[in-house]
């Protein structure tokens, strides 16, 4: 539900980033993916993957949130999971490798710092309509540093690898009548505990005069 579109917003994010305005001409129009590359094409290039490191739940505690669509307002329930990000470079020789991984870690590093005037590759993650994605700008994980001898088209080349990573935090919020995934802009939050005056949702029948507030009282 939520694995699918994260990475797409993740590879998004890099190919709006090296794109053709990218200001280190060999980069443009980089190939990123989730699948390992398997052409010759693919290379220099990028391979994305997400690994879940935590639990993934249910948001808060007894948490009533509500959405309104063309079925009018109804109940949804916010999850957060928390992972990892990875980036794999992949390249034909050590140099060209070595040069690609500096890039990814000026993207990675310019977005830490750009919080007013968001890079591309953080305004493309923090604009995603179904996702909310928060990424530990600060600290990036170096594994995987590889030349294998032998390509995936069958040449005796050698294909040179290093991967960057980044932990990751996020909330999605599903529609138990759907199976979809909410806008995120749809949903009203409103702050009610047990014993305050009972709130009026949008579409609902009016809570009586003087009712207090109760996880049940909602279809809870």
């Amino acid at each position: 539900m939520y694995r699918v579109p994260l990475k797409a917003a993740i590879v998004e994010a890099m190919r709006n980033t090296f794109d053709t305005s990218y200001p280190v001409t060999d980069f443009q129009n980089l190939w990123v993916d989730i699948e390992y590359p398997n052409q010759p094409q693919n290379y220099p290039g990028i391979w994305v993957n997400y690994e879940d490191t935590g639990v993934l739940k249910i948001a808060g505690i007894n948490q009533i949130e509500v959405v309104q669509d063309a079925n009018g307002t109804h109940q949804v329930t916010r999850w957060r999971f928390e992972g990892e990000i990875s980036f794999t470079v992949g390249a034909m020789s050590s140099l060209e490798r070595d040069r690609l991984f500096d890039e990814i870690v000026r993207v990675l590093g310019f977005a830490r710092v750009d919080a007013t005037n968001a890079s591309e590759f953080r305004n493309t993650i923090e604009n995603n309509d179904f996702l909310g994605i928060n990424i530990n700008y600060d600290v990036l994980n170096v594994s995987g540093d590889a030349a294998q001898p032998g390509t995936p088209w069958g040449t005796e080349e050698t294909i040179y690898e290093l991967t960057l990573s980044a932990d990751l935090i996020g909330e999605f919020v599903s529609d138990p009548g759907t199976n979809n995934l909410v806008l995120l802009s749809a949903i009203q939050v409103q702050g009610y505990h047990d014993g305050t005056p009972a709130p009026n949702f949008p579409d609902q029948t009016p809570t009586p005069e003087g009712a207090l507030w109760s996880p049940n009282a909602w279809g809870a």
